[in-house]
């Protein structure tokens, strides 16, 4: 065989090889990477997709804490123009509370209802996550101070 025929075939399986990693990585990474929603976001694209992994963040509504015979957890999470009920059962952190940021990984069972399977209580007066304050800040409705942002 020729060294321009070898050349070849080895950059034929160099490609397929790199190929089918991208390929596997993009698969992989698909089962872990969650969209992120806010429900001023979720008004504006119509609500969830049933069945769709998602993340949802916002404030406990005040007095919509409600905890089931069954132990599981009812809530609701607002911002200024929208609501999310939300469905729980499992570990509630203890700084979990009403009126709290409060972040859910987990499904829409429908559009405007989420099932948590982890729910991320904010830990102490200076944290909120990112993505969760800016749009509080844009929406008018951030209680946070600014301080070692």
């Amino acid at each position: 065989m020729r060294a321009r025929a070898k050349r070849l075939w080895l950059i034929v399986t160099a490609g397929i090889l790199l190929t089918g990693a991208v390929g596997l990585t993009m698969f992989s990474l698909s089962n872990q990477i969650d969209a992120f929603y806010v429900p001023a976001k979720l008004v504006d694209s119509g609500g969830g997709v049933p069945g769709e992994r998602a993340k949802v963040g916002g404030l406990v509504k005040m007095g919509s804490v409600e905890t089931l015979e069954d132990g599981s957890l009812q809530f609701v999470i607002e911002d200024a123009q929208a609501e999310i009920a939300v469905s729980f059962d499992g570990f509630v952190p203890d700084l979990f509370r009403e009126g709290q940021g409060v972040i859910c990984t987990g499904v829409f069972t429908d559009a405007w209802t989420f099932q948590a399977t982890e729910l991320l209580a904010k830990h102490d007066e200076n944290y909120m996550p990112r993505e969760l304050e800016d749009e509080l800040k844009e929406q008018g409705v951030y209680k946070g101070t600014d301080e070692g942002v």
